[in-house]
Parts: structure tokens; C-alpha cells; sequence
């Protein structure tokens, strides 16, 4: 008899990059109240958490100073947070001090890239109410990170390591695993064959964590299926969203909402 999967009722993370140099959206949210209506829309399309990043992280991207990321950050923040609560905000960063600035706003989500946040902020997000926390693998820097991207056994290694580091600093800030979520980073340095066996790993990490999956309009996709445009690349990143949360993942952090919360829809509906 072949055993039917019945997927738990995944979260959808919207992003919305408040950065001039996006790989797929680049300048269209700059600005506070652009950012603002962006948010909302994407609420109304379904998502339960939207995702604001002020620094791009995509394969090339140059570092930006902490300064120039609070500039473009906080007055977004200050705008929308007069109509969405913190606990459906989300900040993707790869700094200490834009977290502790975030939660001083309300923000009750915090996704970390690259690295774990230092033991003090764990603590203090331990500590705070409702507070979560998304922990995604970074091989390298933004800038060079594809240079030398990880192939299968090396991404495997790389990603069940890091898992494990997080692992052991959250014991240490006695950080509650409900309300942590572990994310593999595909496309953050791995080759091709590094992203697809890390998807194929959801099942096998599920058992002992919560995972989130972010895979929306990467390059991967455009190569598999041979897509220069980054939205073009929804079609098929909507099939391997599904995937990812047949398999387990409890976030799917996408660009295309709607299409995601239709799939979802349709999941929970049996059809």
C-alpha cells in the first residue's frame, strides 16, 4: 500500500526586500510607504509572516555598513508597524544590532543569515515574548559565496554542522526549539546537486527540528529549467515548494504568495 502524506499546515513568509539591488525586486519597496503597501498585499494574499530585508544577500551582492541597513530598515519598521503586529513581521539580517533595534520596535521574528546571533542576543530574545528565531546556513560571504559553491557531500556536511553549532548555542541561551526554525540556505553557496540533496534531507531533519525552505526564484531553478527572469521562475518553484512541504517544512518563505497560499488551500482541502 503506498503511504499518503498529509502535509501539516505549513506558514508562508512573504519577502519584501527594502533594498535597491534585490535579484528579483530590486527598488520597488525602498521606500516606507511602497514597503508599507507591499506588506499588506501580500497579508491579503495569505501570508502569516512578511519578511523584511534591508541588505541583499543575493550570490555577488556587496556588504553594506550597519548604518546605511538601520536607514533603510527602521523607517519602514516605524511605518508599517502602525498597522501590522509584530508577531506577523519578520527581519532577515545577518547583524546583531538590527535585531536588538528590530525588537525594540515589536518585531517578533527574527530570521539570522550566515551565522548564529551572539549568546547575549539569544538570550534576550529568549527571553522576550512570542519571540522566534530562523537560523539560515550561508557558505561564505554574499559576495563570493558562488565562487566556489558546495557540491552534495561537502553542502550536507557543511549544513548538519552548522545545524548542530545552532543546536548547542540555543541550549546554552535556553532558547525553547518551538519557536526556532532551521533553514539549509539553498543557493547560499551550493552547486546544483549541493541544493537538491539538501531538499532531499527535509524528511530526515524534521525528526528532531522545525525547518523553513527558501527557494523562490533562485538560480537553481533558472538552471534546471532554463529561465533567465527571476519571476518566470515561480511556475516551477511553486512545485518545489509543494515538495518541501510535503516533506515536512513547517515555513515556506516565498516571493509569489498567492500562488503558494492557493496551494495550501488546495492541500488542506484535499484536492
Amino acid at each position: 500500500m503506498v503511504r499518503r502524506f498529509e502535509p501539516k499546515r505549513f506558514l508562508i513568509m512573504g519577502v519584501i526586500n527594502v533594498t535597491p539591488d534585490s535579484f528579483s525586486d530590486g527598488g520597488k519597496c525602498e521606500t516606507p510607504d511602497a514597503a508599507r503597501t507591499a506588506a499588506l498585499q501580500l497579508l491579503e494574499d495569505g501570508a502569516d509572516i512578511v519578511d523584511f530585508g534591508a541588505e541583499s544577500t543575493r550570490p555577488g551582492a556587496t556588504e553594506i555598513s550597519l548604518q546605511v541597513e538601520l536607514d533603510r530598515l527602521m523607517p519602514v519598521l516605524e511605518r508599517v508597524r502602525r498597522e501590522i503586529p509584530g508577531f506577523k513581521i519578520s527581519i532577515d539580517s545577518r547583524r546583531d544590532e538590527v535585531f536588538l533595534q528590530s525588537a525594540d520596535t515589536g518585531v517578533k521574528w527574527f530570521n539570522r543569515v550566515g551565522k548564529v546571533p551572539a549568546h547575549d542576543v539569544l538570550k534576550r530574545l529568549a527571553a522576550t515574548d512570542q519571540a522566534k528565531l530562523a537560523v539560515t546556513h550561508m557558505h561564505g560571504i554574499p559576495e563570493s559565496m558562488q565562487t566556489d559553491p558546495l557540491n552534495r557531500e561537502d553542502a550536507l556536511d557543511a549544513v548538519n554542522n552548522f545545524f548542530e553549532v545552532v543546536d548547542r548555542q540555543l541550549d546554552l541561551a535556553g532558547f525553547d526549539r518551538n519557536r526556532v526554525w532551521f533553514d539549509p540556505g539553498i543557493g547560499f553557496g551550493k552547486g546544483m546537486a549541493g541544493n537538491l540533496a539538501l531538499l532531499g534531507e527535509i524528511r530526515k531533519w524534521i525528526e528532531t527540528r522545525q525547518v523553513m525552505v527558501g527557494v523562490s526564484r533562485k538560480s537553481f531553478i533558472g538552471r534546471l529549467f532554463g529561465m533567465e527572469s527571476p519571476v518566470d521562475r515561480d511556475g516551477p518553484g511553486k512545485a518545489i515548494e509543494s515538495m518541501c512541504a510535503f516533506a515536512g517544512a513547517g515555513i515556506i518563505r516565498t516571493h509569489d504568495v498567492k500562488g503558494l497560499s492557493t496551494i495550501r488551500q488546495r492541500m488542506a482541502g484535499g484536492h
